[in-house]
């Protein structure tokens, strides 16, 4: 008899629960719901694909604030013979430029104007489109019901709501609050009809149903009305983009990374690569020398960030940045008795809001999605469009704003990364997959800002090298340090008084902080699908 299987758990530090097990598929998300849709998808015959798409639209229905249809993100994708990079990632509108926050005093945070042309859609029709197996109108049933039906909020969704009520324009308050400006409370029912509507829209005409038509009209007017530039043609033109992904070799293992404007394959090569330099297998795991060595081999893989920009529109400097000569040099700098601060080679690059999200699928078979999606802030640009209730991004914030100037986090932005019509902005979302003899293995991403890519960078390491199993690597205290500002940040209430006083002693500035949130998928040693979800939020593991 196949059993489904489900779990939730809570972790206390230096404990962990035993990682969901399946044999067929398995998801990783960072909600039950969601998971709950996954399973019945897959009991309806529907492939890995099949489960991303569902998935997808669920979270845009439970999870407005990270997971809307108004975002964007990238995923991996591994169906048949190779893997493959999708870049769904938000565009500006043409009427921008370089010059559009400076001259127009616009704000990149809230408003229309921080509004770019959303790829949510677009990235789940393609997967579908490509590689699906079950009717498209079929993944929306269960979406669709609990937008029209509703669906119980729960504590994270009611704090990210009411953290955002002044920054909603008049359509998020009269969506998400109650009639008085009263916040839901917890286990209490929202129903969404008009993103209900657009859903049916969307499953009906397929990406037309969103990007032309009544929901197009929706989405524009809400923008311009707050203060943005877009246009229906802005809407219509939009595209996706396949990509070559990045590989490395690491622990016997090849590594699949996202590609630019990701910048996150970049960075975890670099730290792959320095990782191996500096012998960090050597060390006992979370001892205060493993924490250091890791703490400064992140700040010189993230210190070519700020070189990175969108390909299609800036040459990324990738052989400076991986060749042995500069590798060595960063090597070479790092000492396990005291950290050391290098001198920019640039700019410094934005901070970016952590308000992301991420799921991973895998089959028994190797084949998998790892798939990462952002409305950049939380709620992102605060804006929701009127008719069907569809909140919208920031992501223009992810731009170089106002060159030259610091950002909201105090930090000077780089050039690369200029804002252009057409133009994606960088990012540092890492949907990662592992393969070992020629199978997929493992997928796992995780939200966060940059904190995205110490998360996965750790929990690779913990699985292929300190032969952690899933749920382990992923619960297991991080440390993170993205070279700018010189501060080593460690996972709160996870390490002891101990640890914190001995990296101090070595030069660091320690700040407690909450450091990404992983959810993975691996096959395990003895041939079983093996998932967990990071305890650091919500979520569930579950499959067949």
């Amino acid at each position: 008899m196949i059993r489904m299987l489900l779990l939730l758990a809570l972790w206390s530090p230096w404990s962990w629960s035993i990682p969901v097990e399946g044999h067929q598929i398995m998801i990783s998300a960072p909600s039950s719901y969601a998971v709950d849709v996954g399973r019945e998808v897959i009991a309806l015959g529907g492939n890995v694909v099949d489960v991303t798409v569902a998935v997808g639209l669920s979270l845009s229905v439970t999870s407005p604030y990270f997971a809307s249809l108004g975002g964007g993100g990238f995923a991996l994708v591994k169906m048949g013979e190779k893997v493959e990079a999708l870049d769904f990632r938000e565009t500006a509108p043409a009427a921008t430029g370089p010059d559009y926050f400076v001259k127009n005093s616009k704000d990149s945070r809230t408003g229309g104007a921080a509004v770019g042309v959303p790829g949510v859609p677009a990235g789940l029709w393609e997967l579908h489109k490509k590689y699906g197996k079950l009717p498209w109108r079929q993944l929306f049933t269960m979406p669709t019901r609990m937008a029209q039906k509703g669906f119980r909020v729960s504590g994270e969704w009611v704090g990210d709501t009411q953290n955002n009520l002044k920054r909603f324009n008049a359509s998020g308050k009269k969506l998400f609050f109650k009639s008085g400006g009263n916040s839901y409370k917890p286990g209490e029912i929202i129903r969404q009809p008009g993103l209900a509507y657009a859903l049916r829209e969307l499953s009906r005409k397929n990406v037309k149903g969103f990007y032309q038509g009544p929901v197009a009209k929706d989405i524009v007017k809400a923008v311009n009305e707050a203060g943005g530039v877009m246009t229906l043609k802005d809407l219509a033109d939009y595209k996706v983009r396949w990509l070559e992904p990045m590989t490395t070799k690491f622990a016997d293992h090849k590594i699949y990374l996202m590609p630019p404007p990701s910048s996150g394959g970049v960075i975890i090569e670099t730290a792959l690569k320095l990782i191996d330099k500096v012998k960090l297998a050597n060390y006992q795991p979370l001892s205060v020398d493993e924490l250091h060595l890791m703490g400064e081999i992140l700040s010189r893989s993230f210190r070519g960030r700020q070189l990175l920009g969108d390909p299609a529109y800036h040459e990324n400097p990738f052989k400076k940045l991986l060749s042995a000569d500069y590798l060595k040099s960063m090597a070479d700098s790092i000492s396990v008795k005291k950290t050391s601060q290098l001198e920019p080679l640039e700019k410094v690059t934005p901070h970016e809001s952590e308000n992301t999200t991420h799921f991973s699928v895998l089959d028994s078979k190797g084949n998998a999605v790892a798939l990462t999606v952002t409305l950049n802030g939380n709620y992102g640009s605060g804006v929701v469009t009127p008719a069907y209730g569809i909140a919208l991004n920031n992501e223009m914030d992810d731009f170089t704003t106002q060159p030259g100037k610091p950002n909201m986090f105090g930090l000077i932005q780089g050039e690369g990364n200029l804002v252009q019509g057409g133009k994606r902005p960088l990012s540092s979302m890492s949907p990662t997959l592992v393969e070992k003899d020629g199978k997929i293995v493992m997928s796992l991403g995780a939200p966060g800002g940059p904190r995205i890519i110490s998360g996965v960078l750790q929990v690779l390491y913990r699985v292929l090298v300190s032969q952690k199993d899933m749920d382990q690597a992923i619960q297991m205290p991080r440390v993170h340090h993205q070279f700018l500002p010189h501060v080593l940040f460690i996972d709160k209430g996870r390490l002891s008084p101990e640890i914190i006083k001995a990296l101090e002693q070595r030069g660091h500035t320690v700040k407690e902080s909450n450091i990404a949130r992983v959810n993975g998928v691996r096959i395990n040693s003895e041939g079983y699908l093996e998932a967990a979800f990071d305890s650091r939020g919500e979520g569930a593991a579950g499959g067949l």
